[in-house]
Formats: C-alpha cells, structure tokens, sequence
C-alpha cells in the first residue's frame, strides 16, 4: 500500500510539474501585462469523467472540427486562460487547462497513477501557493490535420526562461483550447543566473 501511495504521489507530483513548467505564469503577453486575466473555465468535478473509465475516454477521439480560427489573437488568448487557471489556488481549476482524454492517459498508462487518489487530492481542496511565472509570447502557431494545434509558449520562470510545445484541442464543452499534448517541455532554456 505504501509503495502504491508513494508511486501515485511520484506521478501526480511530475503532472504538477508539468503543469507548473508549462504554465504556472502571471498572464504577460509580448511583455504588456494582462491584469484582468482570470480563470473562466469550469474546474474539473467529481466524480472524474463522470465516472466514465479512463480508457474509454483515451479510446475516444478528441473532436474538434468546430473551433475557432486558430489566429494569433486567439492562440494568445487561450494562453492567458491556460495561465490565470494555473495561477488558481484550487487543484480543480489548475487542472481544468487538460483536456479529459490526456488527463485519462494518467490513469491509463502502462504504469498508471492511482485515480481513487487523485479524486481524493481534488475533493480535499488542497490549494498550493499561487504561480509567479510570467508568459513572454507565443510563437510557431501550426494547426495540424486532426484541428489540434501546435503552439509553443515562451515562459520566464525563477529558474529561467523556457519554450514549451503545447498541443491544445478546442473543448466545446469550456469554450475554449485545453492542451491535450506535449511535444516538448522547457526547449530553448536559459538558467537563471
């Protein structure tokens, strides 16, 4: 039991730091500020998936043939959302920036996290310290064959600026981008020095 706790808290704890590495920002956008950013979206509820198991809902292909134009201005936008939710003192809303079928792949996997667990950590309302981290820009706006996008974020952090690939899938649902893959994290790094 212990070795199952601890490993479940190995793997939440590297989605955190995905999510942290991501996106854990103040909204800044081409170095003007975006004060007024705040999280809209619905934070994810229990029970997960609505009780829906996790391979199912990796099974199930994400639609998205009715999305937006991803234009600069709308790519931009759904970065500032993606930030101001990461920036939530809530688990709930921190983890409403994934889409269902890549927050099921953690629950699905070959070596999957405990979800039994994981419900609890988002029913007990744990609420780490808000995120200080600031986004630059967005750069290499790409729509790909299935209607996800590429989009690569540049992030400065305390421990250096990042450029971080993001797959977003538009989610009816939230009305908005939800990144649903990682091409690559922390790309183009510069140490803080």
């Amino acid at each position: 039991m212990t070795g199952t706790r601890h490993r479940f808290r190995v793997e939440v704890a590297t989605l955190v730091a995905l999510l942290a590495s991501v996106l854990l920002a103040s909204a800044t956008v081409q170095g003007v500020a975006q004060e007024s950013a705040t999280c809209t979206l619905e934070p994810i509820s229990l029970p997960l998936f609505d009780a829906t198991p996790a391979a199912v809902i990796v099974g199930t292909p994400a639609a998205t043939t009715d999305r937006p134009e991803p234009t600069e201005e709308e790519m931009t936008a759904a970065a500032e959302e993606l930030i101001a939710c990461t920036n939530e003192t809530s688990q709930a809303a921190r983890y409403a920036i994934f889409t269902e079928r890549l927050l099921a792949l953690q629950f699905a996997s070959d070596a999957p996290a405990y979800q039994p667990a994981f419900e609890r950590m988002i029913a007990t309302g744990e609420t780490p310290d808000p995120g200080s981290n600031e986004l630059v820009r967005i750069s290499a706006i790409e729509p790909l064959e299935d209607g996800r996008v590429a989009v690569t974020l540049h992030i400065s952090t305390p421990e250096g600026d990042f450029a971080d690939r993001l797959v977003l899938a538009w989610d009816p649902e939230q009305g908005a981008w939800l990144i649903d893959g990682v091409a690559s994290l922390r790309g183009e790094g510069t140490p803080a020095g």
